[in-house]
């Protein structure tokens, strides 16, 4: 068996990952291959999900890195598990691939769905780190323009796409309900999706949490005044600020954006809105039976959600705040030297990671 867990994103994937690498030799002796291939991100398949296209290419290096995993996992009669967001973007000539690859074993997804509300704004905050120039109302909005081609405020047709690939098990996780049974995620997946029991977590490690707002909203001005990150580099803002700044000046941050209460906005998002309702009872009906835990009568969260953000242009008027952008704009300017170096570490460290994977 090949389980494919495909996120999406903000539903507890990077602690998944975190607790799948770390417990790899567990797993494996559990009888499940967690392959550890990674280049870009060590700990999950993103290699493996970037560039779809690949895996329609029957000589391309996607499709032999797959069928070496799939080797080996016979050899060693091994099932396999692989894990990334991007595999939620393949389109279904491409998962059809993949499940022909795996035949004649079988194909188990497994997707994880979560209030698409508040998904919204953890992707939001998501695409800041990552670059994105959009504040919360902006980003909202467009999601709510996109209608149906929404992958956060539409799982349902995500998840029908997993659903219709032909020789395959769906398996659809009910983040609210796991956190509302406080249960955890990575528990829930050993026990119920591989069968293997509990395993411990990487309590050295930490899921991919949001960073406090106010750090968000000050990444979001210093990409506003960039533009965009240009010149090649490899890193992005969340990865600055993760790597590259110490926490003494990320409180300094925190707190000059803070003493900014004027520029503090609130946005009410509506859950009972017709379209939502909808779309939650026609996920109950078709899909009940592969939910995990079992679904109570409803699937995402109760009442309106409040969501906080910041306007950007009278952060800028603070005089500290702006000094404090002026300083990391300075320090970090796209294409500098700091920035060469940390691209050319990143570099590094995938040539590495690949050159490593040949010996594993």
């Amino acid at each position: 068996m090949l389980v494919l867990h495909v996120g999406p994103h903000k539903t507890a994937t990077t602690w998944l990952q975190r607790n799948f690498h770390h417990n790899a030799a567990a797993l494996e002796k559990a009888g499940w291959l967690y392959p550890q291939t990674g280049e870009r991100v060590a700990i999950a398949h993103h290699d493996l999900s970037d560039s779809q296209k690949d895996i329609l290419d029957d000589g391309s290096r996607k499709v032999a890195q797959i069928r070496k995993i799939l080797d080996r996992a016979s050899e060693n009669n091994l099932n396999v598990l692989l894990s990334s967001e991007g595999f939620d973007k393949w389109r279904p000539n491409a998962l059809e691939r993949l499940r022909a690859l795996v035949a004649p074993h079988e194909l188990k997804i497994v997707y994880t769905l979560r209030d698409p509300v508040s998904l919204v704004y953890s992707i939001w905050a998501q695409k800041v780190k990552t670059g994105g120039p959009k504040s919360f109302p902006e980003h909202y909005e467009e999601q709510v323009r996109k209608a149906g081609k929404s992958r956060a405020l539409d799982p349902l047709s995500d998840i029908e796409k997993f659903a219709a690939v032909d020789d395959s098990t769906l398996t659809v996780l009910l983040y609210d309900e796991i956190r509302r049974q406080d249960r955890d995620i990575f528990d829930v997946f050993c026990v119920d999706v591989l069968g293997v029991g509990k395993l411990p977590h990487d309590d050295a490690g930490s899921a991919n949490d949001r960073e406090p707002l106010e750090l968000t909203e000050f990444m979001r001005a210093m990409v506003l005044r960039a533009g965009r990150w240009k010149g090649g580099d490899r890193v992005h803002i969340g990865q600055i600020f993760r790597h590259m700044v110490n926490d003494r000046t990320r409180q300094e941050i925190v707190s000059a954006v803070a003493a900014v209460p004027s520029a503090r906005r609130s946005t009410t998002v509506a859950r009972d809105d017709e379209t939502l309702v909808r779309m939650e009872r026609k996920l109950l009906r078709k899909f009940a039976p592969v939910m995990v835990p079992a679904p109570g009568p409803k699937l995402f969260l109760d009442g309106p959600a409040q969501f906080e953000h910041y306007d950007t242009e009278i952060l800028e008027a603070d005089s500290r705040v702006r000094a404090l952008l002026d300083d990391f704009s300075r320090k970090f300017k796209p294409g500098g030297i700091r920035m060469r170096m940390a691209g050319a570490a990143r570099s590094a460290l995938m040539i590495w990671r690949r050159l490593a994977n040949r010996f594993r």
